[in-house]
Formats: structure tokens, C-alpha cells, sequence
């Protein structure tokens, strides 16, 4: 495969979330994969120093023998996308594929032609150099050494890239000026420390004939600077001051100024980094939509959708099914069976196969209907994300919840949208999240039948059962090993293969953790993993369902064979909430240093007991999550309170840190993620089931601003009161009128109503 000029089947884009694409479909990596073909991919065409790769991939944790592991990554890279991809060379690697091919190539390649060129031909080539960009470089990719050294280089050449077609536009060389404005206010909100932002916005206000906008801008910079610095603004920014108050805009220039919004977009690359600190080490989350569009532009569709599962296979009815819905109504279905079926796993594999059918974006959410430790997400709360990602601004969302779910059908009205409303418990959580409009199509998964959304609303129910024999020999072959080689393996013992294929009783979850295991081990025959299965089934009583008897097995049998550290966490991973989980807070659980609990958690992923959604964020399927809170119901409370009060404390302590390091005060927390609130939720939860009083109200006070702020009015107030009841329990009685003050606030009363509001929410209690 030759890396000059022609065309290449693989694409990388490191320029936002990580995504690789074989023959235009998207190819899931695991973390370190990913790694890998990111630092490759940051110098293709050239050598890399194995050592680099090694930084890249491992930080400082590296392996005893760092080239034999490269080497080891180096052989699943070029089996996952071609032998030819990756080059050999003296001392390290080289990705073999045309520089066009990497969206960071041709980025750097239109700055360096931009350059030489003309100013006109400069700013067509800056404006294509910087709409290359889709978010923060690297997001999910999940390396230390990328994140910390490459991105920010890149994300100079870009923000300078920015300044310069600022300056050309407003030296004439644009069609005209338009929103660019629009695009630098939201840049210098990012980089508020970056005097060149702020100089151009200043000139482009008063350009377009918005000198009072222009002076506000020149202040708000001095009061940033001061506030963070301590100094005042620059030569080159009281300069512009100066200009401003010395004489007249620019009025030829400023009725010449009209809305292009090509023109001022391409001035916006949407560069923002991901936060990456805060309570519980907060991660980025991949699954989350950057939509913000850059100025003058519509906002980018939103693409939500959790990457598809590479070793995907059959479900061929139950995929054209789904295909019908882009033919002809219904445009609604709802995809129903039992838990770890492969519902989502189906419907995520037929969404990636026909993003071209909807235009204007794919909106997914996990509405958690099932999961053991934690309550259903409310539609209020996924109908805000999801106006978030259609890119409404956040003063624009109404308080009120119907009016919310009104906006988001007139948003959807005229728009080709996917929605995926994953894990949904009932009718009820899923009617205010379906769009009004007739070009949309929505598929929801559930464990229950919802045949509310069949009766009234006309949906096609899809149901999915255990698969059949030959689908089953199809998903286990595929992943025990790439091409051929999980076939020959079934095939060299049948009669082993037979028993294995019965004993996970056609449930896909169950063929995924019997495969891994299995897939760790090459050199053991599959007879002795049905031997190891027969004795921890004939331990497990007999249960209604075989698809139930089977992962409960299979369950058993993987739990059995973790190590020591990892067998410890898994159990206890039963007492937290979810819906997600970091290393940090791991650690604390478990009473284990942070390196080891990574070890932990790094060999449940490898068992895929556990699943990392995002860099350093996890999450468990609601059948293994079950399992484990079974296992750590069964221990003595003098062994799992003590783990409880662990866990409460570490994300007490974090949360209070944000608050501390964002200068919230006694708000504490309003610098949350959505992210990292439903974890919160659930350990006020936990906190007062388990009678922690004092964490109870203390965690519940920091959750106050975010979901004020999100207009979460019913979460509020149910955290509020268990709060309310902690500090009664306690009798805290100066903290109570602050607790009674917030639950008039959730239901829409005056502060001094409050005696009033908490009568009225302890009757719905």
C-alpha cells in the first residue's frame, strides 16, 4: 500500500473523537489499539521509535519488555485492518498509508500550502485546514503523552490559523464578515486567556457596526485577566481600546458586512477540550455529541451513537425488519427480550449501517431502565440532552418539562433523525422522547413488551430471542478469533464445540465472556472449558428461563477464574449505583492502591465483565451487575459497610474538591458533567439506604447548583428530602431550613413557602 498520493481503505480522524474507518465502516479498537494507530497515524508515512509507541500506548506504566508488547499490538492492528497497513522499519513502525488519509495530514498540509499562497488563496486553504476539525484532538483515544504534548501543538497551529483568517477577512479578502463574530465569542469563551482572540472579536464587532459590543469585549477581557492573572491586558489589546474610543467604525466596511456563514465558520474550528478533572476523575464521554457549531453555520448534526461491536454477526430477520422502518411506516420499533439477548447490540450494528438515511444526525440514550442499583433515567432529563446535542442553546430550554418535550418535536419537526431509546422500562419514559415529525424513525429496546407504543402509537415490535444453532456457531467463531481462525478452531473439535455453543444456551453475552476467555487461552482445547463449565453449572440451582441458567453459568464460571484483586472488585462493584465507575473510585471500594485496582479493573474489561464507555470510564451490563450485587448481598454488613463508606467518601471528597477548585463555595459541584450527576444521585441514594446520614446530606447539598441549572426539578426533590430526612435523623436543625428552602424551589414554590413544600413532598414520598 503506497502512502503517496492515491486512495487508502482505512481512514483515521484524530482531529475530535477517535474514529478508523475500513471501506467506509467503522472499525472498534480497544484502548490501546487505538493508541497505537493514533501515534502512527500523528506521523504517517515516517518511522516511529517503538519507544515513542510505548509512551504513547502506556504512559508510565509501561510492560517489562516494551518492544516484544508493540509487537504484540502491532499483529491485532494489522489483523483488525490489514497486513499492509503497518510498516516495519529499523527501530519502529510506520503507518503505510496515504497522508490524505489522515484528517491531520491534511490539516497540517492546507496550512503549509496556505502559507505561500495569495491572500485570497490563503484564506480559502485556512478555512478548509481548520473544517477538517470535529472537537478536541484525541478525544477517546485515551494517551497520556498525546493528550499532554500533541494536542496542544495542534490546537495552536489551529487557534493561530483561526486569527489569521480573522485578519484576512477583515483586511477584505473574505466575501464578507458575517457571523465571524459569533465564532470568536465562542472561541475566546474557551481560551479566555488568549489576547489575540479577544483583539479580532473587538475589530470584527466594530467592523459591523457594534462599537458597544466591541468596548463590552475589551472589558470583559480586562476583568478576565485580572480576575485570573492579576495584570492587565496587553499592548496589543489597549491598543485596539484606544482605536476604539479614538474614531468612527469603518462604515463602508460595516454596510458591505452581511450574514455569510460559510465564510465565518470556516473562522470557528470547534477545538474545545474535554474537561478532565473533577469528582471521581472525570472522563470525557465519547457517546457525548460536540455540536456547537462554528459561526454562521447550521450546528453540526449530532452523531450519538456508541460505537458498533466489530465482531458483530447475525440477527439477518431481525435486521430486516429494521430496515423496513426506512421503507414505509411504522417509523417506530421496539425491540424487546430478556437481558443480555443482544437487543442494543443489534440495533447499534443495523444504526451504523445507514447513517446516510438521516442527514440531520442520530440521537441516542441509555434510559437505564433495568439497571439493578439505580432508578430509570427521567425523559425530562433525556429530553434536555438530547436539545442539547440538536445544538438549542441552554437559555432557550424552557423550565417546564412538557414545554421541553414541546421543542424538542418542533426542533425534529422537518428533520431526518435516528433516535435510539436504549433499555426503557415503560411506555411512560419513552413518549415524551418521541420526535412529532414524520421523517424520523425511532427504535427502542426493552426487556418488557411495551405494547402501549404498539396499540396506540403504531409500532412494529420486534422480538429477539436466544440465537439459533447456526447463528450461535456464526458469534461464537467470529470471536474467538479473526478470519478463519475461530472457525478452525470449532471445527477441529466439534463435538466440544457442540457442548460449549449448549451451554451458553444462545444468549450472545454469554458467547461473548466464553469467548474471551477462551480467546486468552489459544493453546487450551475447548474440551477443557466445557469440562471447567460442566462443574460450575452443576453448582447453579436450575432457574426458569435456559437463556437465564446459561449467564448465570457462564457468570460463575468467569467470576471463578479472575484473579485475586479482580475477583475482590468485581463482587464488590455490586455495592455501587453506576451507572458509571472510574479507577480512582475503584480503589476506594476496594481498599486497594490505585495501581493495583487499575489491574483489576484492566483484567474484568479483558473478561468483558466490565465495559470502558469512554478513557477511565466504565460501565457493567444490568445481568452481571445483578450477579455481583447477589454475591456481595451474601457477605456479612461488617465487610460491605465499611466498602460503602469507603466509596461515599471518595466521591464526597471529589465533589467537594470541584467545588473547591471551580470557587463554587457552599455550591460546590456546579461545575458537574452530566456525566458524573447520576453517579452523584445514586450515592445519595446508597447514602440513605445504608443509613450514612452524614454523606447523605452533604452529597445531596453539592448536587443543588447542577441540577437547578438543568432543571431537574424532580431529581431535586427527591434528593433534597432524603437529605431533608438524613438531617432530622441527625438533628441538624440550622441545615434543615436549606433543605426546606430547596424542596419549595423543586416544586415551584417561594423560599419561604418551604414549612408548606415539605409537607407537600413527604406525602409523595
Amino acid at each position: 500500500m503506497s502512502r503517496v498520493g492515491g486512495t487508502s481503505p482505512v481512514s483515521v480522524r484524530l482531529l475530535g473523537p477517535f474514529t478508523v474507518t475500513l471501506d467506509g465502516a467503522p472499525v472498534a479498537l480497544t484502548p490501546r489499539l487505538r493508541a497505537l494507530l493514533a501515534v502512527l497515524a500523528l506521523d504517517v508515512g515516517r518511522p516511529v521509535p517503538t519507544d515513542r509507541i510505548a509512551a504513547a500506548v502506556w504512559g508510565e506504566e509501561r510492560p517489562a519488555d516494551p518492544r516484544k508488547a508493540v509487537q504484540v499490538l502491532v499483529t491485532r492492528l494489522r489483523t483488525a485492518l490489514g497486513s499492509d497497513v503497518v510498516r516495519t522499519t529499523s527501530g519502529g513502525y510506520q503507518l503505510d498509508v496515504p497522508a490524505s488519509a489522515v484528517d491531520v495530514a491534511r490539516f497540517e498540509a492546507d496550512l503549509a500550502a496556505s502559507a505561500a499562497a495569495d491572500p485570497a488563496e490563503e484564506y480559502r486553504l485556512l478555512r478548509r485546514s481548520l473544517g477538517h476539525w470535529r472537537g478536541a484532538p484525541f478525544e477517546a483515544v485515551g494517551s497520556d503523552l498525546l493528550v499532554s504534548a500533541d494536542r496542544p501543538r495542534l490546537m495552536e497551529q489551529a487557534l493561530c490559523a483561526v486569527e489569521r483568517g480573522a485578519d484576512l477577512a477583515l483586511a477584505g479578502h473574505a466575501p464578507d464578515l458575517g457571523e465571524l463574530a459569533a465564532g470568536l465569542r465562542e472561541l475566546v469563551a474557551l481560551h479566555p486567556l488568549r489576547e489575540g482572540l479577544w483583539v479580532r472579536l473587538m475589530a470584527v464587532l466594530d467592523r459591523t457596526g457594534r462599537r458597544a459590543d466591541a468596548l463590552a469585549a475589551y472589558q470583559d477581557l480586562y476583568r478576565v485577566l485580572r480576575d485570573e492573572l492579576g495584570t492587565p491586558p496587553g499592548d496589543e489589546a489597549r491598543a485596539a481600546h484606544q482605536r476604539l474610543l479614538a474614531g468612527p467604525s469603518d462604515s463602508t466596511a460595516a454596510d458591505g458586512a452581511a450574514a455569510d456563514g460559510a465564510a465565518a465558520a470556516s473562522m470557528a474550528p470547534d477545538n474545545r477540550t474535554p474537561d478532565d478533572t473533577g469528582p471521581g476523575n472525570r472522563t470525557p464521554d465519547s457517546t457525548a455529541p460536540n455540536t456547537t457549531a462554528p459561526a454562521g453555520t447550521a450546528p453540526r448534526p449530532p452523531s450519538m451513537l456508541p460505537p458498533p461491536d466489530g465482531a458483530f454477526r447475525g440477527r439477518a430477520e431481525a435486521l430486516a425488519t429494521l430496515d423496513a422502518l426506512l421503507a414505509d411506516a411504522p417509523r417506530i420499533a421496539v425491540v424487546d427480550g430478556p437481558g443480555g439477548i443482544g437487543k442494543t447490540t443489534t440495533v447499534l450494528h443495523w444504526a451504523h449501517r445507514v447513517p446516510d438515511r438521516f442527514p440531520d444526525g442520530t440521537l441516542y440514550v441509555n434510559l437505564r431502565g433495568f439497571f439493578p442499583t439505580n432508578t430509570p433515567l427521567a425523559p425530562a432529563v433525556a429530553v434536555r440532552q438530547f436539545l442539547g446535542a440538536l445544538g438549542v442553546p441552554p437559555g432557550r430550554i424552557p423550565d417546564d418539562a412538557d414545554a421541553q418535550a414541546a421543542l424538542y418535536r418542533s426542533v425534529l419537526a422537518d428533520r431526518r433523525v435516528l433516535v435510539v431509546l436504549d433499555n426503557a422500562r415503560d411506555v411512560e419514559q419513552v413518549r415524551p422522547l418521541l420526535p412529532g415529525g414524520r421523517h424520523c424513525v425511532v427504535v427502542v429496546t426493552s426487556r418488557n413488551r411495551l405494547g402501549g407504543l404498539v396499540a396506540v402509537e403504531g409500532a412494529a415490535r420486534l422480538a429477539l430471542g436466544t440465537l439459533p444453532p447456526a447463528e450461535a456457531e456464526d458469534v461464537l467463531a467470529a470471536r474467538l478469533g479473526a478470519g478463519l481462525l475461530g472457525a478452525a478452531r470449532l471445527a477441529a473439535e466439534p463435538a466440544a464445540a457442540r457442548e460449549l455453543l449448549a451451554l451458553c444456551g444462545g444468549l450472545p453475552l454469554a458467547h461473548v465472556i466464553v469467548a474471551e476467555r477462551a480467546a486468552g487461552r489459544p493453546g487450551a482445547p475447548l474440551a477443557a472449558l466445557v469440562m471447567e463449565l460442566h462443574r460450575h453449572d452443576s453448582r447453579i440451582a436450575a432457574l426458569s428461563a435456559d437463556g437465564d441458567r446459561a449467564a448465570r453459568s457462564v457468570f460463575s464460571w468467569s467470576y471463578r477464574a479472575l484473579g485475586q484483586d479482580a475477583a475482590a472488585v468485581f463482587r464488590l462493584l455490586g455495592l455501587h449505583p453506576g451507572p458509571y465507575l472510574t479507577v480512582p473510585s475503584v480503589a476506594a471500594l476496594a481498599a486497594i492502591p490505585e495501581q493495583r485496582a487499575r489491574a483489576a479493573v484492566g483484567e474484568l474489561e479483558r473478561a468483558s465483565l466490565l465495559i470502558e464507555l469512554a478513557p477511565g470510564r466504565f460501565t457493567m451490563h444490568e445481568l452481571l451487575m445483578d450477579y455481583a450485587n447477589e454475591l456481595v448481598s451474601a457477605d456479612p454488613p461488617e465487610d460491605s459497610g465499611p466498602a460503602v463508606v469507603r466509596m461515599l467518601d471518595h466521591y464526597l471528597a471529589a465533589v467537594l474538591q470541584a467545588g473547591a477548585d471551580g470557587g463554587a463555595g457552599s455550591g460546590a459541584g456546579s461545575g458537574l458533567s452530566d456525566d458524573e450527576a447520576p453517579v452523584l444521585v445514586g450515592m445519595v441514594r446508597r447514602a440513605a439506604a445504608t443509613g450514612n446520614h452524614e454523606h447523605t446530606w452533604r452529597i445531596a447539598r453539592c448536587l443543588r447548583p447542577h441540577l437547578w441549572e438543568r432543571r431537574q426539578a424532580t431529581t431535586l426533590l427527591e434528593t433534597e428530602s432524603l437529605a431533608l430526612a438524613a438531617l432530622e435523623t441527625l438533628g441538624r436543625v440550622p441545615e434543615q431550613a436549606g433543605s426546606r428552602r430547596w424542596i419549595a424551589r423543586a416544586l415551584g414554590q417561594p423560599d419561604d413557602a418551604y414549612d408548606d413544600a415539605y409537607d407537600t413532598a413527604a406525602g409523595t414520598r
